[in-house]
């Protein structure tokens, strides 16, 4: 036992790591960010023992007071969460003060038996052992089992081909973007001069447009790759809980590919949100911030959190302020596009007016944390806000000569959500949706430029998994017939691929409501 080594600290340190990512085996947790949040961690453990053995003058003392910080530093969220389950932020200064009590009472115990601690060396180490292990068998058996999907299919379409000049494609994605009739029935917003005024630039805009699916990841990989996603879901089967083949869908999509292919150069504007905020196969890629939204997650639900606040750091802004930051960067970003002579392809996915609702109507900051999350007013003023934008990019972007105009493509992936998903989405049961839940989270914006072509090969209910075969088959002499436009729900977050059609329904719904 006196010759165990001294490796507790780096296991205890890489538990949290690999705790994080066993539960949430079922999202798209990107390698490269769990690896770098890892080897971070490990070298700030390296870092804090290096200190300790200076201080303590003994490598197994020092060991055991970085362990014990170690463990109160990624333990205080989770903590936290047991005693003030709904946020209040009530027994924070309390618990903060047991937690200096214990690192105190660790630092003491190191002093008084600093001889001793080389016995229980083997112990910790086995303990920390003990704790990765656990985590790292399910970790493993769900790599091992693999995604039984694969991506769509990369034979090209009959006569693709792309005549000169090419003309620059946006695809830009407004999360949560509500149709017009369900801004005026559930939120008294009368978006019909936003839409009037699309209208007037030459834009077509689908008033009974519909999402094919309910969620971000169904509903982009559908549209990214031109397919509905039953065989996906035949595929998968519907116990299957594993969320990594539709996600997977949204990097190295279809679309991409094809265009890639002829020449265009991909860029990509990422959001938070690990499945869009990276594309390795994309030529030019604009992330904001360092921080992962792995790391972010792991932050916090530890000490650094409560900390960065009271120490009001400024390049630690909390999660609402980055938000606000990140739209202001993507718009810039997106905004230097025009100026690439190259062919280009541009996927902008803005969590807007998605919340956190962080912006008012003029574009400042909204700093109440009351008004930053399920919020109607809120909603609207985002809401406008994210209209000004759009009418100042849609301004540049056909600025120039109408032979070079670009094909832009303003949509939103899925509408707001309804009051029973903000609660608790987990829980929420698609299937069991109330007509105007379907209304508020199908019903979406879905706006056309196709300049020198027209708006003959357009219908007021296309969806968005028709949008990019119309742009191949218009421009590019591919063959891809239309798909039916059709709608489907999941039935929860634990049976992504058990899907139900619900495109009667709706049809009917959004009938009723005109």
């Amino acid at each position: 036992m006196t010759r165990s080594p001294l490796i507790h600290p780096l296991l205890f340190a890489s538990y949290p790591i690999v705790f994080l990512v066993a539960e949430n085996l079922d999202d798209q947790i990107d390698a490269g960010s769990v690896l770098a949040t890892l080897g971070a961690t490990l070298a700030a453990t390296l870092l804090l023992f290096g200190f300790t053995r200076l201080v303590f003058r003994g490598p197994h003392a020092a060991a055991f007071v970085t362990s014990g910080l170690v463990l109160l530093f990624f333990s205080f969220g989770h903590v936290e969460d047991v005693v003030d389950p709904f946020g209040f932020g009530t027994e924070e200064k309390v618990l903060l003060l047991e937690w200096a009590l214990i690192a105190l009472s660790a630092l003491l115990i190191a002093v008084r038996f600093r001889e001793r601690l080389r016995a229980i060396t083997g112990g910790l180490n086995l303990l920390a052992a003990v704790l990765v292990a656990l985590n790292l068998i399910p970790i493993v058996t769900f790599a091992v089992g693999g995604s039984r999907a694969s991506r769509a299919s990369d034979d090209p379409p009959q006569g693709l081909h792309a005549e000169d000049p090419k003309r620059d494609i946006y695809y830009i994605i407004f999360d949560r973007y509500a149709n017009a009739r369900t801004l005026e029935d559930l939120y008294g917003f009368d978006n019909g001069p936003m839409l009037g005024w699309l209208e007037r630039q030459g834009i077509y805009v689908a008033h009974d447009s519909v999402a094919n699916y309910p969620k971000t990841a169904h509903s982009l990989a559908s549209s990214l790759n031109m397919t509905l996603l039953g065989d996906l879901a035949e595929r998968m089967g519907e116990d299957s809980g594993d969320w990594r083949p539709v996600v997977g869908l949204l990097r190295g999509f279809r679309v991409a590919r094809y265009l890639q292919s002829l020449g265009y150069r991909y860029y990509h504007i990422g959001s938070w949100w690990t499945p869009t905020r990276e594309d390795p196969s994309a030529d030019v890629e604009y992330r904001f911030g360092a921080a992962s939204e792995f790391a972010s997650t792991l932050l916090s639900t530890t000490l650094w959190d409560p900390i960065s606040r009271r120490l009001d750091l400024s390049w630690s802004p909390g999660f609402e302020r980055e938000e606000y930051e990140r739209v202001l960067y993507q718009f810039d970003r997106l905004e230097q596009i025009p100026d690439d002579p190259a062919p280009t392809f541009a996927l902008v996915h803005f969590t807007l007016p998605h919340p956190p609702f962080v912006f008012d109507r003029n574009g400042d900051y909204v700093s109440d944390v009351g008004r930053q999350w399920v919020n109607d007013e809120g909603y609207v003023e985002q809401l406008i806000y994210t209209n000004r934008r759009i009418r100042e990019l849609v301004t540049k972007l056909l600025a120039g000569p109408a032979s070079e105009d670009p094909i832009l493509i303003l949509q939103s992936d899925e509408g707001p959500h309804p009051r029973a998903l903000e609660i608790d989405e987990m829980a929420y049961e698609w299937t069991e949706a109330t007509d105007e839940d379907l209304m508020r989270k199908l019903a979406i914006f879905n706006a056309y430029y196709f300049p020198g072509v027209g708006h003959d090969a357009l219908k007021p209910s296309i969806t968005p998994v028709n949008t990019f075969r119309l742009v191949f088959d218009l421009y590019f002499g591919a063959d891809l017939p239309l798909l039916p436009d059709r709608t489907w729900v999941f039935e929860d977050q634990g049976h992504p691929y058990r899907l139900s059609e619900v495109t009667s329904r709706l049809r009917r719904i959004l009938a009723d409501a005109s």
